[in-house]
């Protein structure tokens, strides 16, 4: 077993509709998680920071998971109660490293592009998680549709119940190789993205009336 510290932080891969959308990365067969570091995030009242190289910018929008209680090799019929509920989450994303990858003469493999957006999430303050929604209230809202809107327009997503993998299935799968924490996060994915202009400074997630803002420099 692996033991991590306490509040870790991990984003999934390929396990949301606008995965293959952004990056045509198809669906992963089990629960694909990178670690996300805590300097990724930006802190409370401060913009998210656009990453700087050139090209094209995103803005994504969806929930993570977050953990009541932790432990190890926990089954799948008890996993329920290991979970505290969801955020909202906002990213600002560019894959300068997707871009390097595609002026080579063989194919980007599903490697290339792991790697690739593994790196570009790490940038710092380009995420943003909102209050915690208590599982009972977020059920509730897991069949309705997900908007993300910018300067440049709103676009509609995908409701958080076409994410590949449920909060249970999740924790069953990673705890079978490391020990969980309360308060860890899953973030699930984007739900719905839209290109980011040069001069779009205010993005806002929002589904059944709750809203998550943010601003970017």
């Amino acid at each position: 077993m692996i033991r991590t510290p306490e509040n870790q932080h991990w984003v999934l891969l390929g396990t949301a509709p606008a995965s293959e959308e952004i990056w045509g990365l198809s669906q992963i067969d089990f629960p694909c998680g990178y670690h996300i570091p805590p300097g990724a995030f930006a802190p409370s009242g401060k913009p998210l920071e656009r990453p700087k190289p050139n090209g094209e910018v995103w803005a994504m929008g969806g929930f993570a998971m977050e953990l009541a209680q932790g432990g190890k090799v926990i089954r799948a019929e008890d996993a329920s109660g290991h979970v505290a509920g969801c955020r909202p989450w906002v990213c600002v994303f560019h894959d300068a490293l997707l871009d390097e990858l595609r002026d080579r003469t063989h194919t980007i493999e599903m490697w290339d592009r792991g790697v690739s957006i593994f790196y570009g999430l790490w940038r710092e303050a380009t995420h943003r998680l909102g209050d915690l929604i208590p599982s009972a209230d977020f059920a509730a809202m897991v069949d309705r549709p997900t908007r993300l809107g910018t300067g440049g327009g709103t676009s509609e997503g995908a409701p958080a119940s076409a994410y590949a993998y449920d909060p249970e299935a999740i924790i069953t799968f990673m705890s079978q190789f490391m020990t969980l924490s309360a308060g860890d996060v899953y973030i699930q994915g984007p739900l719905v993205a839209r290109r980011l202009g040069a001069d779009e400074h205010h993005v806002t997630f929002s589904i059944d009336g709750l809203r998550l803002e943010v601003e970017v420099d």
